[in-house]
């Protein structure tokens, strides 16, 4: 950015891929399909996926949710999907497992091999006040997709996160193949 970059002025702030700041101060997690034990395999099994992501329907997705929020949680929130899915009301095991299942990505081509955890918000904090020392104007860290979006994390000077949702709601950054890592969110004055 600094050396082939676009002219960056005061206001604009840059904007990260959560999933390319993971890969580069190595936060991904091996995608090891051998862990896998029996309820994460039973468990994903019931996940509708939308048309173009699995999500937890992957087994090795649905483990690493086990292992960080606890069989106890997800076991609730499963319970919470059979029991109101019936009634029409979707997404109730990510409403009781909470964002970590939620914003867990990876294991699909190129990165099948890896798992790219939700960044934590005061290390996602930290790059993007660095990274803004470095590149003197606003850096925003975001999990971008056609659906939505978070923004994991922005630095002092960034744009409000309310500024930076409308800015990337149509998702400009893309996904696998044609996406780009990194964009310029200059503000009209």
């Amino acid at each position: 950015m600094l050396t082939y970059g676009t002219e960056r002025r005061p206001g604009d702030t840059v904007v990260i891929s959560e999933k390319i700041a993971l890969l580069l101060t190595d936060r991904t997690i091996p995608a090891d399909p051998t862990r896998v034990q029996a309820d994460a395999r039973w468990l994903c099994r019931f996940v509708r996926p939308r048309p173009d992501s699995l999500g937890l329907a992957q087994p090795v997705k649905m483990q690493w949710v086990i292992d960080t929020l606890g069989r106890p949680r997800v076991y609730a929130a499963a319970a919470a999907a059979a029991l109101t899915r019936p009634f029409g009301i979707r997404g109730g095991f990510y409403r009781v497992a909470g964002p970590a299942a939620r914003d867990i990505d990876g294991g699909r081509p190129p990165y099948e091999h890896l798992l790219f955890p939700p960044f934590d918000v005061a290390e996602a904090t930290e790059l993007c006040e660095e990274l803004a020392a470095k590149l003197e104007v606003g850096v925003a860290i975001v999990d971008i997709n056609d659906y939505g979006g978070t923004i994991r994390a922005r630095s002092a000077g960034a744009l409000p996160e309310r500024t930076l949702l409308g800015a990337l709601a149509d998702n400009p950054m893309r996904q696998r193949r044609t996406g780009t890592p990194l964009a310029l969110v200059r503000p009209v004055l």
